[in-house]
């Protein structure tokens, strides 16, 4: 089941995509530069699983990884923040959540 889940993912972080927001198998995914944030020269997309408090970061070197039990307020600051959402990551995710990488996404 969530192999396809990740196939699904995998599509929507393609360089073709156009929408500013999608919803696919329940995971809310937006790309950086569709966010009010600066440009993140390290983070390409984000995404969120609602019914999971799963988060997923999509890195511009490829890799995807997904937190575990991540409140809705911690997507809300990262969609809504003004400044760099590298920064804010590193400052209260990384390291504070269950998780890791997600092989074969991309």
């Amino acid at each position: 089941m969530f192999s396809s889940e990740l196939d699904i993912l995998s599509h929507c972080f393609s360089e073709n995509e156009t929408e500013q927001e999608e919803l696919i198998d329940g995971i809310l995914i937006k790309r950086i530069e569709h966010l009010p944030c600066k440009a993140s020269t390290s983070i390409d997309a984000i995404g969120y699983d609602h019914e999971n408090s799963i988060l997923y970061v999509q890195f511009k070197s490829g890799g995807t990884y997904r937190y575990f039990e991540a409140p809705l307020s911690l997507w809300g600051r990262l969609t809504t923040t003004t400044g760099s959402i590298g920064r804010l990551y590193h400052q209260i995710i990384k390291g504070k959540f269950k998780g890791g990488q997600v092989s074969n996404l991309i």
